[in-house]
């Protein structure tokens, strides 16, 4: 039996939450209101991953057998089907760098890239860096398409204002990543497929983001700008929806966008 990712939402909601260049609080709405987190607990695993490998545990480009089945709760090996394959991912066996897996995981949001990337890395390396950034309402506890592990009660949730703090951590410089590391989430993210904020903004204009959606939940956060000569830091706007199909949380999404960037950024 296949389980559903998540519990359908009892209501609508919108949240949000903005960053200046700064990263001080500019607007928020519900911005510490946990949701489901769909795709977006790929940032966590981005970042846990890069940090292993500036801390010299992690190869980018060491070369890995591609592979759809993973072990889950309680040891309990699970395959990915129907919905979670990606038709571009390699075969089985077929070798892939981890730095592919990396990309594939944020600019095409592959599930079978970012379950081999947790399976790399661990669950624990995602909770660390959780909680070394403090999100309140963030929790990654289970791998996607862990059917036992969703029966048992682990989700992946987050908030808006968790969100941010992400974003802004991975893409800013200071020190949080070593430069090949930030260099891969940049491009990795400006690269999006599947963007929802970045549609709003004009062109030219610079947008590293990453989506979030799964039946009843649509998410987006995007660093916006480069910063000018603020450390290359952007603006970061995370909004979080549920409750409402997919064109509609996508309206909702731009229209608060066209409200809250600054109209220079904006089409």
């Amino acid at each position: 039996m296949t389980l559903p990712t998540a519990s359908a939402p009892s209501d609508t909601a919108i949240a949000w939450c903005l960053l200046d260049v700064q990263g001080r609080e500019l607007s928020s709405s519900e911005a510490d209101r946990p949701f489901y987190a769909a795709s977006t607990i790929k940032l966590h695993v981005l970042l846990a991953a890069l940090r292993a490998a500036d801390r010299g545990e992690l190869d980018p480009d060491a070369a890995v057998p591609a592979t759809r089945t993973f072990t889950g709760e309680g040891g309990t090996p699970f395959t990915l089907a129907g919905d979670h394959l990606d038709p571009t991912h390699p075969d089985d066996g077929q070798q892939i760098s981890v730095r592919d897996l990396l990309v594939r995981m944020i600019d095409r949001s592959s599930n079978e890239a970012t379950d081999h990337v947790l399976s790399l890395v661990g669950l624990e390396a995602v909770a660390s860096v959780i909680a070394d950034l403090e999100l309140p309402a963030t929790r990654v506890e289970r791998m996607i398409g862990d059917d036992a592990a969703l029966a048992s009660g682990r989700t992946n949730e987050t908030s808006a204002r968790d969100l941010t703090r992400t974003l802004d951590t991975i893409v800013r410089g200071g020190g949080a990543l070593e430069p090949g590391s930030r260099d891969l989430a940049r491009e990795a993210l400006a690269a999006q497929r599947i963007r929802i904020i970045g549609r709003a903004v004009r062109p030219g204009v610079p947008v590293l983001s990453k989506s979030g959606w799964v039946d009843g939940f649509r998410h987006d956060v995007a660093a916006v700008g480069d910063g000018g000569a603020d450390d290359d830091r952007p603006l970061v706007l995370a909004v979080m929806t549920c409750g409402w199909d997919e064109a509609e949380a996508d309206e909702r999404i731009l229209a608060l966008t066209r409200e809250l960037l600054p109209a220079d950024l904006l089409r």
